[in-house]
């Protein structure tokens, strides 16, 4: 899976809870290993720092928007 600075990508729950949804803010390497910063779009304060290889996990994130 392809992820792009601003896509928007859902990030599936526990059974109960509705799913989040991020949006892509930056990409970073660090250590050569390549990061996003991601941001709650119902708390645009809160980033996270994930790794590229978590977001491709098809069982915990999906793209669902492409902004290119």
């Amino acid at each position: 899976m392809k992820v792009f600075v601003n896509d928007i990508l859902e990030k599936f729950s526990e059974a109960g809870h509705e799913p989040k949804r991020f949006i892509i803010k930056k990409i970073k390497t660090i250590n050569e290993n390549i990061h996003a910063v991601i941001v709650d779009i119902d708390d645009e304060k809160t980033e996270q720092l994930v790794a590229i290889s978590v977001l491709q996990d098809k069982n915990k994130y999906k793209v669902i928007k492409n902004i290119q």
